[in-house]
């Protein structure tokens, strides 16, 4: 079964928008992400003039004003045309090929972060079409091989000393002070550093491991997400790049997938339309239990009638918060509203403002939220008849009196 319609039309203006471009909804939704952050969080001020470049010649080649703004046109121009849509190939290398260029015109502005996120828009802007982004992913895959053996190769990780220093003289960190003073010296350090060490190294090769792709792209998030809840920081743009290059991995749905409700109950009908205005690229298909669909893939009325049913691919059936979770996940626009909400976060609160968006985000897409948000959704699901009393049945008539 092909996507509806408007799936398959042309570029949209909107930037929530995926469908209609040259490179897959992922590809591109990785790419708006790093674009997104990049423009919110003001790093176009901090793109150089040529000053003691990686390679010689760059601080002749133009005044260092004139280069510098032009650097800064280029970066604004593709990072819009990124977000709405336009030419995203060329605006994906162009908006990369920018930040490289200002990497290589100058140490000051050098920086793991910057060089990962013009690399991870270069290879988006090279990806083919109808091939699975492999080198985005490898290249998730070498960071963090790369991060994983500096630390294990470095004495003050194998001691647990750089945690220590880190967290103790540089952070301040009180949650880490109090622990440490319970435990013998060096040890919740040295614990610390050798988590950090495992949890690269076995991202890296998680990674590229099909069958445990899923397990490192939660160590991936978990640890990135760690690093934000115990600083408050971002490391400029390193927890974005590394948190939007995750939906590299993400296996897109090539067919609508079914969502089975209640069309008898006017919230139910209510939550419907919200949900449809999010939903740009028509990922879902609504039916109501009523007509009977459910049948097709083993789902009774009866448990249709207690919760929303959710036809993921391959078949399976998720119900519930589980399949509001699963719907969410293939909603750009949640994704770009969390980062927005990261990357505009206030000061002087801006580190207990992140923590407070991404642990959030973190815990409620944990299993430790299962137990709650299952109760939750069910405590709504027999009280939806109470909401919206006055709303009225939508169902057809022919489905309505069977």
């Amino acid at each position: 079964m092909a996507l509806p319609p408007k799936a398959m039309t042309g570029a949209s203006w909107n930037p929530p928008r995926m469908g209609g471009t040259a490179l897959p909804i992922p590809v591109l939704l990785m790419a708006k992400l790093i674009a997104l952050a990049l423009l919110l969080t003001n790093h176009v001020r901090l793109l150089p003039d040529p000053f003691l470049p990686f390679l010689p010649g760059l601080d002749h080649l133009m005044p260092g004003i004139v280069f510098q703004r032009l650097l800064q046109t280029l970066f604004l121009l593709s990072a819009a045309a990124l977000l709405f849509n336009r030419a995203v190939r060329a605006s994906c290398l162009l908006l990369g090929g920018t930040m490289l260029l200002g990497v290589l015109s100058s140490r000051a502005y050098y920086g793991n972060n910057k060089t990962f996120c013009a690399l991870m828009l270069l290879l988006a802007g090279l990806h083919v079409p109808g091939m699975q982004p492999y080198l985005l992913r490898l290249q998730v895959a070498i960071v963090y091989f790369g991060a994983g053996l500096n630390k294990a190769l470095d004495a003050d990780w194998h001691s647990g000393q750089f945690f220590e220093h880190w967290a103790v003289d540089k952070l301040a960190q009180p949650v880490y002070i109090w622990l440490n003073n319970m435990l013998p010296p060096l040890l919740l350090g040295k614990f610390m550093c050798w988590m950090t060490i495992a949890a690269e190294l076995g991202a890296s090769l998680f990674l590229v491991i099909p069958s445990f792709e899923l397990w490192g792209v939660c160590v991936s998030i978990c640890l990135q997400s760690g690093f934000l809840l115990f600083t408050g920081q971002t490391f400029a743009m390193f927890f974005y790049g590394m948190q939007a290059a995750m939906f590299s991995f993400l296996r897109w749905p090539s067919k609508p997938l079914l969502v089975i409700f209640d069309g008898d109950c006017g919230f139910c009908d209510w939550c419907r339309e919200q949900f449809e205005r999010l939903d740009f690229e028509q990922v879902f298909e609504w039916s109501p239990y009523q007509a009977g669909r459910g049948s097709e893939y083993g789902i009774s009325d009866e448990a249709a009638s207690r919760r929303l049913q959710l036809v993921a691919a391959g078949g399976r059936v998720l119900e519930g918060f589980y399949a509001i979770r699963r719907m969410l996940v293939y909603t750009p626009v949640v994704w770009m509203a969390l980062f927005a909400l990261i990357a505009l976060a206030p000061e002087p609160v801006a580190p207990l403002w992140r923590r407070l968006i991404a642990g959030s985000a973190l815990f409620f897409f944990s299993p430790l939220m299962n137990p709650i948000g299952v109760a939750a959704y069910d405590l709504v699901a027999r009280n939806r008849h109470r909401l919206f009393p006055g709303r009225s049945c939508k169902l057809p008539r022919s489905v309505s009196h069977g």
